[in-house]
C-alpha cells in the first residue's frame, strides 16, 4: 500500500461539515482505487509496481499480458482479492478519520 499523509477532516458544522464529509470519501475512494492497482497489478505480474503507483494504461498492459497465461477462475481470484483489498482500505481511512472527528468534537 502506498504511504499516505491522512489528511485531517476534522467535523465542523454546517455546510463546511458536509463539504468536508465529500472530500473525504472521494480521497477515500482514490486511495482505495490506487490500491487496487497496486494489488492487480502485482498479482498479475508477480511484482512490485515501479515507483509504488501503477497507471491505468499499465494495468491495462498487465491484464492483456497475463491473459494468456491466468485461466479465468484464477484472473476472477485476482480481481476478488483486488477488491477486497481496496474495500478494506477504504473502511480503514473512512473509520479512522471518523474517530478523529469524534475525538475532536469530544475534546
Amino acid at each position: 500500500m502506498p504511504s499516505v499523509d491522512y489528511p485531517n477532516f476534522s467535523a465542523r458544522r454546517g455546510v463546511g461539515r458536509v463539504a468536508q464529509q465529500l472530500r473525504l470519501e472521494d480521497w477515500a475512494w482514490q486511495i482505495a482505487a490506487d490500491v487496487y492497482r497496486l494489488n492487480l497489478y502485482s498479482r498479475l505480474t508477480g511484482r512490485a509496481a515501479p515507483g509504488g503507483a501503477v497507471s491505468d494504461e499499465q494495468l491495462a498492459r498487465a491484464i492483456r499480458e497475463s491473459f494468456t497465461q491466468t485461466n479465468d477462475a484464477a484472473y476472477r481470484e485476482m480481481v476478488e482479492l483486488a477488491t477486497d483489498a481496496a474495500l478494506s482500505t477504504y473502511d480503514r481511512v473512512v473509520s479512522r478519520n471518523v474517530k478523529q472527528a469524534r475525538a475532536q468534537l469530544a475534546s
